[in-house]
């Protein structure tokens, strides 16, 4: 049997480079990024960068990093995803520009 998680198994493959951990904290990574977190609780509002807007319609949880716009419907669970889409950047590019990637040996 293959398993999707390549440590798991009789898999020899490597394992995988993407390493989570080593993300950027959410709040540092968003503030980087320019967005003006507002608000209490869990969620905070900015204005969205995905489309042209005045009003923040941007939500984030800076526990996780996710996000959602409630006018353009972008969202994401974390940093990685938000900065996939405002850079346009595939997977592993995206992941290495955050420094959440670490090549196999």
């Amino acid at each position: 049997m293959r398993y999707a998680n390549p440590t798991r198994g009789n898999d020899t493959r490597k394992p995988f480079g993407f390493k989570r951990n080593l993300l950027p904290i959410p709040a540092d990574y968003y503030a980087a990024q320019g967005l003006k977190l507002t608000g209490g609780g869990e969620w905070k509002n900015a204005v969205c960068q995905f489309h042209k807007d005045t009003n923040p319609s941007l939500r984030v949880r800076l526990d996780t990093g996710g996000f959602r716009c409630m006018v353009c419907g972008a969202h994401g669970g974390d940093v990685l995803a938000y900065h996939r889409l405002i850079t346009g950047l595939p997977f592993i590019r995206a992941a290495k520009d955050l420094g959440a990637w670490e090549e196999q040996p």
